[in-house]
């Protein structure tokens, strides 16, 4: 399996602050990370890092074998969705309309999208099922048809590794099990290599391959079970939490005190 994230050392302080401390990170092709952590744990910093919008003080990142600032520019390789979308309610473009966005790295800044562009935005949006809102006013879409819209436009651009900031953010509960079923089929169908920012520790280990829990050190990298444990959850938050999990065995919510 190729290596598509390599983070070695990586360290990041802005303004006398201490950001992300000696993170060492390794993530294959095809696999899905999930990255937990309290607020304020580095985990944006570290997604930023990877895009290559934020140089680290030490260390380096490679994508598939390249630094990401090199790549930053190029085609094919990162599809994101970052945490905050502020969209004026009065903005007039339709749902088709912003996933061709997601066309322009590949098309080119001053080039109008193409029949093939079009083509290949329906494509996304049938994979993830909203086809049917292509001339729709994004503005007034529901939180949950944002987030497919968004993602559709991430797709457009036929990356090679997606990466989603709170994904779940807006979206019920009900909404939330849908969404993490999509991804991870995006992930088998496409060899999508995906990158998840979460809050929802119990859902997100139902559906990763790996899990990285944050809090400006990397206090466990590995199976996503092995997260839940007294001592990487204390160490993470800094006392005991109590965590709700979806168990498919029993079909119900199961709380768990790790």
């Amino acid at each position: 399996m190729k290596i598509a994230i390599d983070i070695s050392n990586v360290s990041v302080t802005i303004s006398d602050k201490e950001i992300l401390k000696n993170i060492n990170i390794s993530l294959e092709e095809g696999h899905f990370l999930g990255i937990v952590g309290p607020n304020g744990g580095g985990k944006t910093t570290l997604i930023k890092v990877i895009l290559g919008l934020i140089k680290p003080t030490s260390g380096s990142v490679s994508i598939f074998g390249a630094p990401p600032d090199s790549l930053i520019l190029g085609n094919g390789f990162f599809g994101y969705l970052p945490q905050h979308q502020n969209i004026d309610p009065n903005f007039p473009a339709t749902s088709l309309d912003i996933v061709l966005m997601g066309r322009y790295r590949k098309a080119g800044f001053f080039r109008w999208p193409g029949q093939k562009d079009r083509e290949i935005a329906m494509k996304y949006m049938s994979i993830m099922g909203i086809e049917n809102l292509k001339g729709a006013q994004y503005s007034r879409l529901s939180g949950g048809q944002q987030q497919r819209v968004s993602i559709a436009r991430a797709l457009a651009g036929e990356p090679r590794i997606l990466i989603l900031d709170e994904p779940s953010t807006g979206i019920d509960v009900v909404g939330q099990e849908n969404f993490y079923h999509l991804l991870k089929g995006l992930q088998k169908k496409m060899n999508l290599t995906i990158l998840m920012v979460s809050h929802d520790i119990g859902s997100v280990t139902t559906y990763v391959d790996e899990i990285s829990c944050l809090n400006i050190k990397l206090y466990y990298h590995g199976n996503p079970l092995g997260a839940l444990s007294d001592k990487v959850m204390t160490s993470l938050y800094g006392k005991n939490v109590d965590l709700l999990m979806h168990t498919d065995a029993c079909d119900k919510c199961e709380r768990l005190r790790p």
